[in-house]
Parts: structure tokens; C-alpha cells; sequence
């Protein structure tokens, strides 16, 4: 990461424009670790090669709420030639997977990555497409302890100190915040009026 952007939150990347966001998938296989992106070409990226799959690849998560819960993720390949399917039909149940979200620059390097899911693969299974060619689906469950309650998704009093510290201001010239740890405890009794 350039000088320019080492100590920039992911808001203030964010809101400097000519920000794309990718999924980067780290898979591990038997015959060693495949590292793959949403994009094309080839991206280097943490001292790896990450091949682009464009649209032949994708990843479906189960939808974030504030339940506890082990969600399914659905690792899909479109378009595969014959000659991969014994390559890709290898045992690779147990083996992990990790998935990212990435912002990259206009210059083609990655900024900020937030991971999404840490998961345990189990056996792919493959179906025939009308032009011979295969599509493979891998579902992979979350690990557990990778247990998601949204507590990411909660703008708290630290964070907020850290992001008005980071744009220059006062951490103490906003001080909505300091009363939040009191409404837990707060009781309300709704009473009919008269």
C-alpha cells in the first residue's frame, strides 16, 4: 500500500472516488493453494498470483442479520473444459476456503480487504451444460469460530472517537455517544395517560 493511503480508514477510501470493490476466494487443494478473484487477468496481490475468473465464478453467502448461526457458502465454477474436471473432482472435503471483500485503486492494487467467511469445504459435485461443458458447485460451511453476529455492522463510541480522530477533528467534540451505554439499563414504563 502506498504512503498515500497507509493511514486512511476504509470511509475515507471509500469516499475518495475510483474505488472498485472484488471478491477475492483462497482456496486450499490437494495439490496446493489456489488463489482466485472476481475479476480478469491475473491480480498480484499479498506476495500471490490471484487468477481471474470473471463471470464463470461466483459466491453466494447467506444473507448477514443479527442471528448466531453457521451459514452454507456456495463456491460455483461455470465453463469447465473436460480436461479439469479430474483436476477439480480431486478430495478436497476438509480442506478451507476463505472469502474477502477488496477495494482496490485505479491502480490496479488491492487497499483494504475485510474478510467475509472462514469455512471448511466439503465434496464438489459437477452438472453438464447443454454445450458439454461443466459447471461445479462446492458448498463449504462455516467454521465455528467464525460464529457471525453482525457486531461489525455497530458504529460504537470507539469508532466513532477513532474516525473524527482520523479526519482531523476533536475525538470529544461529539459526544453522542456517551450515553449509549446507559440505554441497555434503561427501563421504560408506558403508562395510559389520565
Amino acid at each position: 500500500m502506498s504512503n498515500k493511503y497507509r493511514r486512511w480508514t476504509l470511509a475515507q477510501y471509500l469516499h475518495s472516488g475510483n474505488v472498485t470493490d472484488v471478491v477475492l476466494v483462497h482456496m486450499q487443494h490437494p495439490d496446493g493453494p489456489v488463489y482466485l478473484w472476481n475479476g480478469m487477468g491475473i491480480l498480484d496481490h499479498d506476495g500471490h498470483e490471484w487468477q481471474g475468473l470473471g463471470r464463470l465464478g461466483s459466491v453466494q453467502i447467506g444473507a448477514s442479520d443479527i442471528e448466531v448461526k453457521i451459514d452454507d457458502v456456495v463456491f460455483t465454477l461455470s465453463g469447465i473444459d473436460d480436461e479439469y474436471v479430474s483436476y477439480l473432482d480431486q478430495t478436497v472435503k476438509g480442506c478451507k476456503a476463505w472469502v474477502w471483500k477488496a477495494f482496490m485503486g485505479p491502480d490496479y492494487q488491492v487497499r483494504f480487504t475485510e474478510l467475509l467467511t472462514d469455512c471448511e469445504l466439503d465434496q464438489p459435485s459437477f452438472t453438464a451444460e447443454p454445450n458439454g461443458q461443466m459447471t461445479m458447485k462446492v458448498v463449504a460451511n462455516g467454521g465455528f469460530y467464525f460464529l457471525e453476529v453482525q457486531s461489525r455492522a455497530v458504529w460504537d463510541t470507539e469508532e466513532q472517537r477513532n474516525y473524527l480522530i482520523s479526519i482531523g477533528l476533536d475525538p470529544d467534540s461529539d459526544t453522542g455517544f456517551d450515553m449509549m451505554s446507559e440505554l441497555k439499563n434503561l427501563t421504560l414504563a408506558w403508562e395510559h395517560p389520565g
